[in-house]
């Protein structure tokens, strides 16, 4: 039976990340986004009456050379409340939480949307150069059998790890970080890791990150996030055990 979302999704947030060519300034060498501050005020007057809650990153008096491809603006739709927009030279973000998360009827439609707004906004047609589409995943470890991190990750993820040595100590911190190649949507980032929440509790993380680098504009672009959100979710079916996958839809 297919379901557009988790019952007990472990989604933390997702993020799609958009960056579009610089120009080169003749004059300091730096690469800037010229059509950036008139771009700043069409975009946030189009989506004001849905994000009016507006907040700034970074001081206003850092020059905009400095800040290139750097997220400055922040729209929500009330003060720290999901979803969120960031805007910058050169670059847009998309963010949202699992509170909200549904691909088809909401984060696709808003990411298409932001997008197309971004490209009005401009006079001269984005050609975006990285684009990545992210899913941060966590769990409580209380809430499963635990004994430590190995047999954890083997009980439930569809990986192993082990030491080819005598262990010094009871393993507290790890982090493993792959990366494969695809030919159809770039660079696929599979990542397992533990930490703690805001409570200190002990959680379990893993994040998928689909990237690419091919120059395209907003209408392929489309196409590659409908790709990379097929890849994104394969690949979390894929990397959960079932009992750990079942324990999102019945728990």
């Amino acid at each position: 039976m297919y379901m557009k979302k988790l019952p007990n999704a472990p989604l933390q947030e997702v993020i799609f990340e958009g960056k579009w060519e610089l120009s080169l300034d003749q004059q300091t060498s730096a690469f800037i986004d010229p059509e950036f501050q008139f771009a700043l005020g069409k975009f946030q007057h189009v989506i004001s009456s849905r994000f009016p809650y507006h907040k700034s990153k970074i001081p206003g008096d850092i020059p905009l050379q400095f800040l290139g491809h750097q997220p400055i603006h922040q729209f929500w739709t009330g003060e720290g409340v999901w979803p969120v927009i960031q805007l910058g030279p050169g670059v847009i973000t998309v963010n949202d939480t699992e509170k909200n998360y549904e691909w088809d009827d909401v984060f696709f439609p808003l990411v298409k949307e932001t997008l197309f707004n971004v490209k009005n906004a401009y006079v001269n047609d984005l050609s975006f150069i990285s684009y990545t589409l992210r899913y941060i995943d966590v769990v409580k470890i209380k809430d499963y059998e635990f004994s430590n991190w190995f047999d954890f990750v083997k009980d439930n993820i569809n990986f192993q790890f082990s030491n080819g040595y005598p262990l010094p100590g009871t393993l507290h911190n790890f982090k493993i970080e792959q990366s494969f190649r695809t030919e159809d949507a770039g660079l696929i980032e599979i990542g397992f890791s533990n930490g703690q929440d805001n409570q200190k509790e002990d959680i379990f993380i893993w994040q998928t990150a689909v990237t690419g680098r091919k120059p395209l504009f907003i209408e392929g672009l489309m196409e590659w996030l409908v790709l990379a959100h097929s890849h994104c979710s394969r690949i979390f079916k894929e990397t959960c055990k079932e009992d750990f996958y079942a324990s999102f839809v019945n728990r």
